[in-house]
């Protein structure tokens, strides 16, 4: 494999993650329902999952920050009627195993479909993508940046009409996008709880 155009690659997909960040801001920002956004916080714990090419079993204990904007007016009908929203998302993480090391990252590409409240549950459904830098330093993958596409399920419970309670699964991959040959991967199943605060 040829590596001298990975400095490029990486540039380019960062440099499209960034033009896309500011499209959707700007996007958010113009939004009638701007005023109706939710500052969420989230904790919880994730883990590799078995797999017999990598056995390291990694463990993670992670902290989100995110800003959930909705872009659209209520679509749909009966139990799925709900609208889309974006949630640009803050990663502050600690490997606890093989090791403990931290891990920070940026999901400026995520978006949720929010189902209209279901008594005082309002089920959702999400998908994203952004950079992470961790010092893995193994055969999953040996480059300090990598991609996380990740995608979950949760629901939030609400308890006044500015804050809810979050309780959510995500299934998440860290890769480096062939950055570096050591490439194979990581994906984890996460449990995660928090808070939703609504402006």
């Amino acid at each position: 494999m040829d590596s001298s155009n990975n400095p490029n690659r990486f540039k380019v997909a960062g440099i499209g993650l960034l033009l896309l960040f500011v499209c959707f801001a700007g996007r958010a920002e113009a939004s009638s329902h701007f005023q109706e956004k939710r500052w969420e916080l989230r904790a919880g714990y994730g883990y590799q999952y078995t797999n017999e090419s990598r056995p390291n079993n990694f463990q993670i204990l992670s902290l989100l920050l995110s800003l959930s904007v909705p872009l659209t007016d209520p679509i749909g009908s009966s139990f799925y009627r709900g609208r889309w929203e974006w949630m640009p998302e803050l990663h502050l993480g600690l490997f606890t195993h093989p090791y403990v090391r931290p891990l920070f990252g940026i999901t400026p590409l995520q978006f949720s479909y929010s189902l209209e409240p279901w008594g005082r549950f309002s089920p959702y459904v999400f998908v994203g993508a952004g950079v992470l830098r961790a010092y893995i330093n193994r055969r999953e993958t040996g480059s300090r940046i990598n991609f996380n596409p990740q995608g979950g399920v949760g629901t939030r419970f609400r308890l006044t009409d500015k804050m809810s309670l979050i309780l959510e699964y995500r299934h998440v991959h860290m890769s480096n996008a062939g950055i570096d040959d050591d490439n194979s991967g990581i994906d984890t199943h996460n449990f995660l709880a928090g808070i939703s605060l609504k402006e």
